[in-house]
């Protein structure tokens, strides 16, 4: 029973002395095990800055080239405003014989040529629907390239996070390999039982479990990144530096006025408002009458003698509009610039609870990782040089040496969990807002 006090005492002395600050062993032999130095954690991609990776971004992102595709839609508009006219000239030919009193025979020629008009202005309105069809779809690119922003600031955050919990996992390796040293050395010496050499293996095998999966949830982070950049998948780009320290978001009034300016889906639906209420008063021009001017040529032949006639007149065509007045696209037009409105209105209402909702969530994220403390992370290889010595001198079994390292190593992956819930309510908070929200970041 005494012992079993002492292995329990030892393992809470470990443990409340790294939460403070530095164990009360002789700081050289905790050190000595903190230096040993292992291979960093790599995929085999290629190391690549932030910068380096937003830039490649710009040119080579597959979203980003499809959304300028789209853009280019907006030419047909163009196309269709170009033309002077709206339809065609007609020419209209007619030609037979002309029968006199005495059986002879003379010849009638008929040319009719009109040209419709447009007398309602509709040319330079579709001019207008043509630019303001081209703003919606550029519009529609900045809130795409904004997106894409955001995917690679959060996901480059989120490698360093995956890549930092796979050198934790590497180094519990480690660490569980020398266990096994150690225990194999006790073993033999006659101060263990077999088990406990057993165990150790047991607990070196789900280690290197462990690895397996932190690095493909690394690989799969790079990967990730390489998709939405368009970068090369046989040397995915990762992430170099170290985790940010976390920020408190900024005032949502200062949030809210960035989102005013900033916003890309309120300018985009702003854009679609003023299409489509450039498409409803085009639409409400075509309705007028569009009538033709034109000539007509008449030859009259002289069948009893004489002389033949030319006859010239010019022509005025006009509708008269009592049934047709472009009732259905006028309908559609006005229909649309509602239903623009509403949505531009519709989340103009809820700019600021989402805003709120998410820098709310900012706050706590950061405070979640500020509980933890700044010094979790650093003090993981203390904690473990801590373990190791209590298991040499066997102050401790291999049982309560396991319960540590996996309290010890809970709370580290909680506090990488914290920050990788920051960094996504970062990305979240800054995609709505339309810009950084630090000013040392604009």
């Amino acid at each position: 029973m005494g012992r079993c006090w002492k292995a329990t005492a030892v393992v809470a002395g470990v443990m409340w002395s790294a939460c403070l600050v530095r164990a009360q062993e002789p700081e050289s032999e905790a050190r000595a095990s903190v230096e040993v130095p292992h291979a960093p954690v790599s995929i085999g991609g290629e190391s690549v800055s932030l910068e380096r990776l937003l830039q490649h971004a710009e040119r080579h992102a597959p979203a980003l080239a499809v959304a300028e595709a789209q853009v280019a839609l907006a030419d047909g508009e163009f196309g269709a405003a170009e033309p002077l006219l709206p339809r065609n000239p007609s020419l209209l030919l007619g030609a037979g014989p002309r029968f006199g009193a005495n059986t002879s025979v003379d010849a009638n020629v008929l040319v009719n040529l009109l040209v419709p008009l447009e007398i309602a202005g509709e040319r330079p309105l579709r001019f207008d629907v043509a630019r303001a069809a081209r703003s919606t779809r550029e519009r529609a690119q900045e809130r795409v390239r904004w997106q894409v922003h955001q995917d690679i600031h959060a996901g480059y955050r989120t490698a360093l996070a995956l890549r930092r919990n796979a050198e934790l996992a590497q180094r519990l390796a480690e660490f569980s390999a020398q266990l096994v040293d150690i225990a194999t050395r006790r073993v033999q010496a006659g101060d263990a039982s077999p088990l406990t050499q057993r165990l150790a293996e047991a607990d070196a095998a789900q280690a290197r479990q462990r690895v397996i999966a932190a690095l493909q949830g690394y690989r799969d982070a790079c990967l990730r990144l390489a998709e939405v950049a368009g970068w090369n998948a046989e040397h995915p780009p990762e992430p170099v530096g170290e985790l940010d320290a976390p920020r408190r978001a900024p005032l949502l009034a200062t949030l809210l006025e960035l989102a005013e300016a900033s916003n890309p889906a309120l300018a985009q639906l702003r854009a679609a408002v003023q299409e489509a209420e450039a498409r409803e008063t085009l639409a409400d021009r075509e309705a007028w009458p569009e009538p033709s001017i034109g000539v007509r040529y008449i030859f009259e032949g002289a069948p009893g003698g004489g002389s033949p006639e030319h006859v010239l007149m010019g022509l005025l065509e006009l509708p008269f509009p009592v049934s047709q007045l472009n009732q259905a696209e006028r309908a559609r037009t006005a229909a649309r610039v509602d239903v623009s409105t509403a949505e531009r209105d519709a989340l103009g209402s809820v700019l600021a609870v989402r805003l709120e909702r998410l820098r709310s969530a900012v706050n706590a994220a950061s405070e979640r990782v500020e509980a933890f403390g700044q010094d979790i992370l650093p003090l993981f290889e203390e904690n473990l040089a801590m373990l190791r010595r209590a298991f040499e001198l066997g102050e401790i079994d291999l049982l309560r040496l396991s319960v540590a390292v996996e309290r010890f190593l809970s709370v580290q992956q909680q506090a990488l969990e914290a920050y990788a819930d920051y960094f996504s309510a970062v990305a979240a908070l800054e995609a709505e807002v339309g810009s950084e929200i630090w000013e040392d970041e604009q």
